[in-house]
Protein backbone atom coordinates (compact mmCIF):
# COMPACT_ATOMS: atom_id res chain seq x y z
CA UNK A 1 0.00 0.00 0.00
CA UNK A 2 2.08 3.31 -1.08
CA UNK A 3 0.05 6.85 -0.81
CA UNK A 4 -0.65 9.01 -3.95
CA UNK A 5 2.38 11.72 -3.18
CA UNK A 6 5.11 9.22 -2.92
CA UNK A 7 4.13 7.57 -6.06
CA UNK A 8 4.14 10.72 -7.93
CA UNK A 9 7.47 11.33 -6.72
CA UNK A 10 9.05 8.35 -7.38
CA UNK A 11 7.64 8.94 -11.36
CA UNK A 12 8.93 12.62 -10.85
CA UNK A 13 11.76 11.89 -10.07
CA UNK A 14 12.18 9.04 -12.96
CA UNK A 15 11.36 10.97 -15.84
CA UNK A 16 13.66 14.10 -14.38
CA UNK A 17 16.50 11.93 -14.36
CA UNK A 18 15.85 10.12 -17.57
CA UNK A 19 15.45 13.33 -19.05
CA UNK A 20 18.71 15.12 -17.67
CA UNK A 21 20.71 12.16 -19.26
CA UNK A 22 19.18 12.21 -22.44
CA UNK A 23 19.79 16.03 -22.10
CA UNK A 24 23.76 15.02 -21.20
CA UNK A 25 23.90 12.81 -24.03
CA UNK A 26 22.68 15.17 -26.33
CA UNK A 27 25.10 17.83 -25.17
CA UNK A 28 27.91 15.52 -25.83
CA UNK A 29 26.77 14.77 -29.15
CA UNK A 30 25.14 17.99 -30.79
CA UNK A 31 24.23 17.26 -34.12
CA UNK A 32 21.49 14.75 -32.79
CA UNK A 33 18.99 17.26 -31.68
CA UNK A 34 16.36 13.85 -31.11
CA UNK A 35 18.04 13.03 -28.00
CA UNK A 36 17.11 17.38 -26.71
CA UNK A 37 13.56 16.29 -28.10
CA UNK A 38 13.29 13.26 -26.27
CA UNK A 39 14.90 14.67 -23.08
CA UNK A 40 12.09 17.56 -23.39
CA UNK A 41 9.32 14.93 -23.96
CA UNK A 42 10.53 13.37 -20.38
CA UNK A 43 10.84 16.49 -18.68
CA UNK A 44 7.88 17.47 -20.15
CA UNK A 45 6.33 14.14 -18.81
CA UNK A 46 7.32 14.91 -15.24
CA UNK A 47 5.68 18.06 -14.81
CA UNK A 48 2.60 16.64 -15.69
CA UNK A 49 2.89 13.70 -13.80
CA UNK A 50 3.81 16.88 -10.77
CA UNK A 51 0.56 18.41 -11.12
CA UNK A 52 -1.56 15.31 -10.00
CA UNK A 53 -0.94 15.87 -6.49
CA UNK A 54 -2.19 19.76 -7.05
CA UNK A 55 -5.83 20.46 -5.79
CA UNK A 56 -6.07 24.34 -5.76
CA UNK A 57 -6.60 25.98 -9.23
CA UNK A 58 -3.41 27.61 -10.55
CA UNK A 59 -4.78 31.16 -11.80
CA UNK A 60 -8.22 29.76 -12.29
CA UNK A 61 -7.29 26.75 -13.96
CA UNK A 62 -7.67 23.60 -12.78
CA UNK A 63 -4.17 21.45 -12.57
CA UNK A 64 -5.55 18.38 -14.22
CA UNK A 65 -6.47 20.60 -17.61
CA UNK A 66 -2.97 21.92 -17.57
CA UNK A 67 -1.43 18.45 -16.35
CA UNK A 68 -3.46 17.07 -19.47
CA UNK A 69 -2.13 19.58 -21.78
CA UNK A 70 1.53 19.22 -20.61
CA UNK A 71 0.86 14.93 -21.20
CA UNK A 72 -0.17 15.95 -25.10
CA UNK A 73 2.25 17.77 -25.43
CA UNK A 74 5.23 15.64 -24.23
CA UNK A 75 4.23 12.75 -26.37
CA UNK A 76 4.05 15.46 -29.40
CA UNK A 77 7.40 16.42 -28.56
CA UNK A 78 8.76 12.61 -28.45
CA UNK A 79 6.54 12.05 -31.55
CA UNK A 80 8.52 15.18 -33.20
CA UNK A 81 12.04 13.56 -31.83
CA UNK A 82 11.30 10.32 -33.66
CA UNK A 83 10.51 11.81 -37.14
CA UNK A 84 13.85 13.61 -36.27
CA UNK A 85 15.77 10.24 -35.77
CA UNK A 86 14.31 9.70 -39.25
CA UNK A 87 15.80 13.17 -40.61
CA UNK A 88 12.51 14.22 -41.10
CA UNK A 89 11.17 17.88 -40.05
CA UNK A 90 8.18 18.50 -37.73
CA UNK A 91 6.89 22.22 -37.95
CA UNK A 92 6.14 22.99 -34.80
CA UNK A 93 2.55 24.37 -35.51
CA UNK A 94 1.50 20.34 -35.77
CA UNK A 95 3.26 19.80 -32.52
CA UNK A 96 0.95 22.82 -30.65
CA UNK A 97 -1.99 22.75 -32.00
CA UNK A 98 -3.83 19.50 -30.21
CA UNK A 99 -2.55 20.45 -26.92
CA UNK A 100 -3.71 24.27 -26.73
CA UNK A 101 -6.78 23.14 -28.12
CA UNK A 102 -7.72 20.73 -25.45
CA UNK A 103 -6.41 23.69 -23.10
CA UNK A 104 -9.02 26.22 -24.50
CA UNK A 105 -11.98 23.55 -24.71
CA UNK A 106 -10.92 22.72 -20.80
CA UNK A 107 -10.44 26.89 -19.96
CA UNK A 108 -13.07 27.80 -21.48
CA UNK A 109 -15.75 25.21 -20.35
CA UNK A 110 -17.14 24.74 -24.25
CA UNK A 111 -17.34 21.29 -23.34
CA UNK A 112 -18.39 20.09 -19.46
CA UNK A 113 -17.86 16.33 -19.40
CA UNK A 114 -17.44 13.85 -16.65
CA UNK A 115 -13.38 12.59 -15.44
CA UNK A 116 -14.52 8.68 -17.03
CA UNK A 117 -14.90 10.90 -20.34
CA UNK A 118 -11.74 13.22 -20.31
CA UNK A 119 -9.43 10.11 -19.46
CA UNK A 120 -10.88 8.37 -22.79
CA UNK A 121 -10.35 11.33 -24.68
CA UNK A 122 -6.74 11.94 -23.26
CA UNK A 123 -5.88 7.87 -23.79
CA UNK A 124 -7.01 8.48 -27.33
CA UNK A 125 -4.96 10.99 -27.91
CA UNK A 126 -1.85 9.73 -25.81
CA UNK A 127 -2.29 6.21 -27.92
CA UNK A 128 -2.48 8.23 -31.41
CA UNK A 129 0.62 9.45 -30.87
CA UNK A 130 1.86 6.18 -29.75
CA UNK A 131 1.32 4.70 -33.11
CA UNK A 132 3.00 7.57 -34.78
CA UNK A 133 6.17 7.30 -32.67
CA UNK A 134 6.03 3.17 -32.55
CA UNK A 135 5.43 3.91 -36.50
CA UNK A 136 8.74 6.35 -37.05
CA UNK A 137 10.74 3.78 -35.20
CA UNK A 138 9.53 0.59 -37.04
CA UNK A 139 10.18 2.45 -40.17
CA UNK A 140 13.89 3.46 -38.79
CA UNK A 141 17.05 1.40 -39.90
CA UNK A 142 16.42 -2.07 -39.25
CA UNK A 143 19.48 -3.33 -38.14
CA UNK A 144 19.59 -1.39 -35.15
CA UNK A 145 19.83 -3.83 -31.98
CA UNK A 146 17.59 -1.43 -29.83
CA UNK A 147 15.19 -0.92 -32.46
CA UNK A 148 12.79 -4.18 -31.75
CA UNK A 149 13.19 -3.57 -27.53
CA UNK A 150 11.94 -0.04 -27.77
CA UNK A 151 9.03 -0.96 -30.64
CA UNK A 152 7.95 -3.47 -27.87
CA UNK A 153 7.79 -0.96 -25.07
CA UNK A 154 5.46 1.50 -27.16
CA UNK A 155 3.16 -1.43 -27.64
CA UNK A 156 2.97 -2.18 -24.14
CA UNK A 157 2.44 1.85 -23.01
CA UNK A 158 -0.29 1.37 -25.62
CA UNK A 159 -1.81 -1.54 -24.40
CA UNK A 160 -1.92 0.64 -20.65
CA UNK A 161 -3.70 3.26 -22.34
CA UNK A 162 -5.94 0.97 -24.33
CA UNK A 163 -6.56 -0.06 -20.74
CA UNK A 164 -7.72 3.74 -19.75
CA UNK A 165 -10.10 3.57 -22.77
CA UNK A 166 -11.78 0.26 -21.49
CA UNK A 167 -11.57 0.74 -18.01
CA UNK A 168 -11.39 4.57 -17.27
CA UNK A 169 -12.34 4.17 -13.11
CA UNK A 170 -8.68 4.21 -12.14
CA UNK A 171 -8.25 8.23 -12.17
CA UNK A 172 -5.97 8.57 -9.46
CA UNK A 173 -7.58 11.46 -8.31
CA UNK A 174 -10.70 9.25 -7.87
CA UNK A 175 -8.34 7.10 -6.00
CA UNK A 176 -6.91 9.93 -4.07
CA UNK A 177 -10.64 11.06 -2.86
CA UNK A 178 -11.36 7.94 -1.65
CA UNK A 179 -8.66 6.56 0.28
CA UNK A 180 -4.67 7.70 0.30
CA UNK A 181 -3.86 4.22 -0.47
CA UNK A 182 -4.60 3.01 -4.29
CA UNK A 183 -2.92 -0.68 -4.73
CA UNK A 184 -5.20 -0.84 -7.59
CA UNK A 185 -3.28 1.64 -9.01
CA UNK A 186 -0.13 0.48 -8.00
CA UNK A 187 0.55 -1.76 -10.69
CA UNK A 188 -0.15 0.44 -13.61
CA UNK A 189 2.27 3.16 -11.94
CA UNK A 190 5.11 0.86 -11.54
CA UNK A 191 4.61 -0.54 -14.44
CA UNK A 192 5.01 3.19 -16.53
CA UNK A 193 7.93 4.11 -14.44
CA UNK A 194 9.96 0.96 -15.79
CA UNK A 195 8.99 1.91 -19.07
CA UNK A 196 10.08 5.40 -18.33
CA UNK A 197 13.85 4.54 -18.15
CA UNK A 198 14.24 1.48 -19.60
CA UNK A 199 12.57 3.81 -22.34
CA UNK A 200 15.55 6.38 -22.18
CA UNK A 201 18.07 3.69 -21.98
CA UNK A 202 17.13 2.24 -25.24
CA UNK A 203 16.35 5.79 -27.06
CA UNK A 204 20.01 6.80 -25.78
CA UNK A 205 21.36 3.32 -27.12
CA UNK A 206 19.34 3.83 -30.45
CA UNK A 207 21.40 6.76 -31.30
CA UNK A 208 24.35 5.26 -29.88
CA UNK A 209 23.87 2.39 -32.41
CA UNK A 210 23.11 4.10 -35.02
CA UNK A 211 26.90 6.56 -34.74
CA UNK A 212 28.49 3.32 -34.59
CA UNK A 213 26.55 1.88 -37.79
CA UNK A 214 27.11 5.64 -39.95
CA UNK A 215 30.91 5.19 -38.75
CA UNK A 216 31.31 1.68 -39.54
CA UNK A 217 29.57 2.05 -43.54
CA UNK A 218 31.91 5.39 -43.41
CA UNK A 219 34.58 2.86 -43.08
CA UNK A 220 33.51 0.83 -46.00
CA UNK A 221 33.32 4.12 -48.10
CA UNK A 222 36.02 5.10 -50.12
CA UNK A 223 36.45 8.63 -49.77
CA UNK A 224 37.22 10.15 -52.77
CA UNK A 225 34.94 8.10 -55.23
CA UNK A 226 31.92 7.48 -52.60
CA UNK A 227 31.63 3.67 -53.79
CA UNK A 228 32.78 0.81 -51.77
CA UNK A 229 36.25 -0.27 -50.62
CA UNK A 230 38.34 -3.42 -50.58
CA UNK A 231 37.10 -4.06 -46.94
CA UNK A 232 33.24 -3.30 -47.64
CA UNK A 233 33.72 -5.62 -50.85
CA UNK A 234 35.03 -8.66 -48.95
CA UNK A 235 32.85 -8.33 -46.07
CA UNK A 236 29.66 -8.63 -48.31
CA UNK A 237 31.03 -10.48 -51.19
CA UNK A 238 30.19 -13.73 -49.38
CA UNK A 239 27.70 -13.31 -48.14
CA UNK A 240 26.38 -12.41 -51.53
CA UNK A 241 28.03 -15.52 -52.56
CA UNK A 242 26.02 -17.32 -50.03
CA UNK A 243 22.41 -16.57 -51.14
CA UNK A 244 23.32 -16.51 -55.01
CA UNK A 245 24.36 -20.69 -54.11
CA UNK A 246 20.63 -21.08 -51.67
CA UNK A 247 19.15 -19.68 -54.83
CA UNK A 248 20.82 -21.74 -57.17
CA UNK A 249 21.94 -18.00 -59.09
CA UNK A 250 24.96 -17.53 -61.57
CA UNK A 251 27.35 -15.31 -60.63
CA UNK A 252 29.96 -13.20 -61.98
CA UNK A 253 32.90 -11.37 -61.01
CA UNK A 254 34.68 -8.30 -63.27
CA UNK A 255 37.90 -7.02 -62.67
CA UNK A 256 38.38 -3.24 -63.61
CA UNK A 257 42.00 -1.84 -64.13
CA UNK A 258 42.54 1.79 -65.79
CA UNK A 259 45.15 1.86 -68.47
CA UNK A 260 48.20 3.42 -68.03
CA UNK A 261 47.07 5.61 -64.87
CA UNK A 262 50.24 6.26 -63.63
CA UNK A 263 50.81 8.44 -67.07
CA UNK A 264 47.95 10.15 -66.02
CA UNK A 265 49.02 11.33 -62.95
CA UNK A 266 52.34 12.68 -64.07
CA UNK A 267 51.04 14.61 -66.90
CA UNK A 268 47.39 15.83 -65.12
CA UNK A 269 48.29 16.04 -61.81
CA UNK A 270 46.56 14.04 -59.19
CA UNK A 271 43.26 16.18 -59.75
CA UNK A 272 43.24 14.65 -63.31
CA UNK A 273 43.46 11.77 -62.15
CA UNK A 274 40.77 12.00 -59.59
CA UNK A 275 39.08 13.14 -61.98
CA UNK A 276 39.44 10.00 -64.01
CA UNK A 277 38.78 8.02 -61.30
CA UNK A 278 35.53 9.41 -60.07
CA UNK A 279 34.03 9.42 -64.13
CA UNK A 280 35.06 6.09 -64.11
CA UNK A 281 33.00 5.03 -61.16
CA UNK A 282 29.95 7.10 -62.20
CA UNK A 283 29.86 5.52 -65.68
CA UNK A 284 29.92 1.84 -63.83
CA UNK A 285 26.99 2.84 -61.23
CA UNK A 286 25.39 4.21 -64.14
CA UNK A 287 25.67 0.80 -65.74
CA UNK A 288 24.95 -1.73 -62.77
CA UNK A 289 21.77 -3.23 -61.26
CA UNK A 290 20.81 -2.08 -57.94
CA UNK A 291 21.99 -5.16 -56.42
CA UNK A 292 25.11 -5.16 -57.89
CA UNK A 293 28.27 -5.02 -55.59
CA UNK A 294 30.93 -1.97 -56.97
CA UNK A 295 33.77 -2.15 -55.16
CA UNK A 296 37.38 0.01 -55.67
CA UNK A 297 39.88 -2.39 -54.35
CA UNK A 298 43.07 -0.12 -54.54
CA UNK A 299 44.63 2.44 -56.74
CA UNK A 300 42.85 2.40 -60.04
CA UNK A 301 41.52 -1.23 -59.89
CA UNK A 302 37.93 -1.87 -59.17
CA UNK A 303 36.15 -4.94 -58.44
CA UNK A 304 31.91 -5.84 -59.54
CA UNK A 305 30.04 -8.54 -58.22
CA UNK A 306 27.09 -9.45 -60.33
CA UNK A 307 24.77 -11.75 -59.10
CA UNK A 308 22.01 -13.68 -61.31
CA UNK A 309 23.55 -13.22 -64.42
CA UNK A 310 24.23 -15.10 -67.59
CA UNK A 311 28.01 -14.72 -69.50
CA UNK A 312 26.73 -12.63 -72.33
CA UNK A 313 24.81 -10.50 -70.19
CA UNK A 314 28.20 -10.21 -67.92
CA UNK A 315 30.18 -9.54 -71.04
CA UNK A 316 27.60 -7.00 -72.32
CA UNK A 317 27.78 -4.91 -69.37
CA UNK A 318 31.54 -5.41 -69.51
CA UNK A 319 31.67 -4.18 -72.67
CA UNK A 320 29.30 -1.16 -72.31
CA UNK A 321 31.26 0.35 -69.29
CA UNK A 322 34.48 -0.42 -71.85
CA UNK A 323 33.17 1.55 -74.60
CA UNK A 324 31.82 4.63 -72.63
CA UNK A 325 34.26 5.32 -70.50
CA UNK A 326 37.10 5.00 -73.81
CA UNK A 327 34.39 8.02 -75.56
CA UNK A 328 34.44 10.15 -72.29
CA UNK A 329 35.86 13.05 -72.15
CA UNK A 330 37.24 14.60 -69.30
CA UNK A 331 38.58 17.78 -68.47
CA UNK A 332 41.03 18.55 -66.37
CA UNK A 333 40.79 22.86 -65.81
CA UNK A 334 41.56 23.78 -69.57
CA UNK A 335 43.40 20.54 -70.26
CA UNK A 336 41.55 17.35 -72.22
CA UNK A 337 42.26 14.01 -71.34
CA UNK A 338 40.86 10.72 -72.12
CA UNK A 339 41.17 7.14 -70.76
CA UNK A 340 40.37 3.19 -71.18
CA UNK A 341 40.01 0.54 -68.81
CA UNK A 342 40.70 -3.17 -69.32
CA UNK A 343 38.25 -6.19 -67.89
CA UNK A 344 38.54 -9.15 -66.54
CA UNK A 345 35.38 -11.39 -66.26
CA UNK A 346 34.81 -14.82 -64.48
CA UNK A 347 32.00 -16.32 -64.13
CA UNK A 348 30.79 -19.06 -61.73
CA UNK A 349 28.26 -21.74 -61.55
CA UNK A 350 25.28 -22.27 -59.14
CA UNK A 351 27.17 -24.07 -56.78
CA UNK A 352 28.81 -21.27 -54.40
CA UNK A 353 32.04 -20.45 -55.45
CA UNK A 354 35.39 -19.41 -53.03
CA UNK A 355 35.83 -15.78 -53.38
CA UNK A 356 39.41 -16.15 -53.43
CA UNK A 357 39.55 -18.13 -56.25
CA UNK A 358 37.10 -16.03 -58.60
CA UNK A 359 38.72 -13.09 -57.78
CA UNK A 360 42.51 -14.85 -59.29
CA UNK A 361 40.41 -15.98 -61.95
CA UNK A 362 39.03 -12.37 -62.91
CA UNK A 363 42.95 -11.63 -62.45
CA UNK A 364 44.12 -13.64 -64.71
CA UNK A 365 41.28 -12.90 -67.40
CA UNK A 366 42.39 -9.09 -66.56
CA UNK A 367 46.19 -9.62 -66.82
CA UNK A 368 45.08 -11.31 -70.17
CA UNK A 369 43.70 -7.95 -71.24
CA UNK A 370 46.47 -6.27 -70.28
CA UNK A 371 48.71 -8.67 -72.55
CA UNK A 372 46.86 -8.51 -75.69
CA UNK A 373 46.71 -4.44 -75.71
CA UNK A 374 44.61 -3.12 -73.03
CA UNK A 375 41.33 -1.48 -73.22
CA UNK A 376 39.27 -5.09 -73.86
CA UNK A 377 37.07 -7.96 -71.86
CA UNK A 378 38.27 -10.96 -71.68
CA UNK A 379 36.64 -13.67 -69.58
CA UNK A 380 37.45 -16.84 -68.14
CA UNK A 381 34.84 -19.00 -67.46
CA UNK A 382 35.19 -21.05 -63.64
CA UNK A 383 33.48 -23.89 -63.33
CA UNK A 384 32.43 -25.25 -59.87
CA UNK A 385 34.72 -28.33 -58.18
CA UNK A 386 33.82 -31.51 -59.41
CA UNK A 387 33.74 -34.40 -57.74
CA UNK A 388 37.46 -34.97 -57.18
CA UNK A 389 37.40 -31.57 -55.93
CA UNK A 390 39.69 -29.93 -58.38
CA UNK A 391 38.25 -26.94 -59.63
CA UNK A 392 38.06 -26.24 -63.96
CA UNK A 393 38.58 -23.23 -65.60
CA UNK A 394 38.07 -22.41 -69.35
CA UNK A 395 39.21 -19.58 -71.39
CA UNK A 396 36.55 -18.24 -73.45
CA UNK A 397 37.39 -15.34 -75.66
Amino acid sequence: MVDLPTLVAIAVSAKVISGVLLIYAWVTNRDTPALALWAIGFLLGAAATALIVIQERIGGVRPIDIADALLILAYGVMWMGARSFNNRKTRVIYLLIVPVAWFLVRRLEIWDFSDSTRIALVSSMLLCYLGLIGFEFWRSNRTLPSRRPLIVIIWVQAAVLLSRLLWPGWDLRAYTERSPAISSAEPIFFELLFQTVVGAFLLAFLMKERREEYHRRASFVDSLTGIWNRRAFLEYAPRRLSRAAIDKQAVALIAFDLDHFKFINDTYGHLGGDLTLCSFCKIVTDALRPNDLFARIGGEEFACLLVDVSPADAVAIAERVRCRFANLEIYSGQSLLRATVSSGLAMAGQLQPDLEALMSAADRALYRAKELGRNRVELEKTLARDANGVRNSEAVR
